[in-house]
């Protein structure tokens, strides 16, 4: 079994490029990686000879997409991409591009009687922008939502073979837009455990609630902050971590005199803050599957999230799924845990337990297993 893998990304970055280093890096342990097409490399897990980059010119245009809020330039440089890696296509079994990325390259894959596979981390891009409307109406925000790639998107879907996507979430609101059930492949992502671990031991400290991610409208941060401005706890902590949206930045100040509130920027030290905090509030609008939920659980912390992000954890057992954009909800869950110290105690060993069979192990071994089920299913 030879598989093609595609993404406009950065290889082994953050983010989408680091779900696609785990996958790809999966695939060539197995022995079954013909051919990586990826923006730029930022990994030596797999050797260059696999690998075919987009080039400084394609880095340059990533680079100026990333400041442009029409995304207009992410749309053609995705593109351009696309067409580059479909004009030198080998022929495997399988062909793997992510949503947005791929459309020459799947109608080329197809043509070659190849098994064709999209990738979306997120939701439906229909409920992903029906939801950002409602979310920037709700705090009067001028919506810069860019539409450019929608309708490539919905393309990639109807030559797709399969859909992979990473949460039950995401797979509700596929088929909620007539994407029919058998094409839709469910597989969690995976974390890391030896990066993020319970604290060995824990210090006499205020209790302390921590969010992170990018600390924008679309991961709700304005209910978290809502929530802790009617809670009015003096001799509490909440730390946001991450870097803040401009959308974000444009509604801050409601909330300057909150008590005990800190912001820290974007880190490499993540793991050692989870480890200094009680609990892990993620009241996200839209998520395919929130990487930063399962390092949460990771690190021992009970969750307070939505069943919105996309999250692995169950109500009641790994912490509290509330509704979105619900601040009664997400106050009570934070009064309850803060008082009931046995309660976070069970919450924390459930998470640590149940996001030990989410390791970036298991995702490979379900991707693998359904590239498997795939091919097999092709020869019958």
């Amino acid at each position: 079994m030879k598989i093609v893998y595609s993404i406009d990304a950065k290889f082994g970055g953050s983010g989408i490029g680091w779900i696609a280093y785990n996958a790809a890096a999966g695939i060539y342990r197995a022995g079954h990686l013909a051919r990586l097409f990826v923006n730029s490399n930022a990994q030596t897990t797999i050797p260059r000879a696999l690998i075919r980059q987009w080039g400084i010119a394609g880095r340059g245009v990533k680079y100026l997409a990333a400041k442009d809020a029409t995304a207009l330039l992410d749309y053609l440089e995705n593109t351009l991409f696309d067409y580059w890696v479909a004009a030198q296509l080998p022929t495997a079994q399988i062909f793997h591009g992510w949503n947005a990325m791929c459309l020459r390259s799947l109608q080329r894959a197809k043509t070659r009687g190849m098994i064709t596979v999209v990738e979306r981390a997120s939701t439906h891009p229909a409920t992903q922008a029906r939801l950002m409307r409602e979310e920037y109406a709700r705090w009067n925000v001028p919506l810069k939502f860019p539409t450019w790639n929608l309708a490539r998107m919905r393309q990639e879907f109807a030559h797709a073979d399969y859909i992979i996507v990473p949460s039950a979430f995401a797979r509700a609101t596929m088929l909620a837009e007539g994407i029919p059930a058998p094409k839709l492949i469910e597989i969690p992502f995976g974390v890391d455990l030896t990066r993020f671990a319970p604290a060995d031991s824990t210090r006499a400290r205020p209790f302390r609630a921590i969010f992170a991610g990018t600390v924008t409208i679309r991961k709700g941060v304005p209910y978290l902050l809502d929530a802790w401005q009617r809670l009015q706890w003096h001799d509490a902590e909440l730390w946001i971590v991450g870097a803040i949206a401009p959308d974000f930045a444009t509604i801050r100040a409601r909330w300057n005199d909150l008590p005990n509130v800190r912001f820290i920027p974007h880190t490499n030290e993540l793991a050692r803050l989870m480890q200094q905090c009680d609990v892990f509030v993620f009241p996200s609008i839209e998520e395919g599957s929130a990487l930063v939920t399962y390092e949460a659980m990771a690190a021992g912390l009970p969750l307070i999230t939505t069943p919105n992000a996309g999250s692995v954890a169950r109500d009641g057992e790994e912490g509290f799924i509330v509704p979105m954009r619900d601040v009664d909800a997400l106050c009570a869950r934070l009064e309850r845990l803060r008082g009931d110290e046995a309660l976070r105690a069970r919450m924390r060993r459930a998470a640590r337990a149940r996001v030990e069979s989410f390791t970036w192990e298991h995702y490979h071994a379900r991707l693998l297993a359904f590239y498997e089920r795939a091919v097999a299913e092709r020869v019958r």
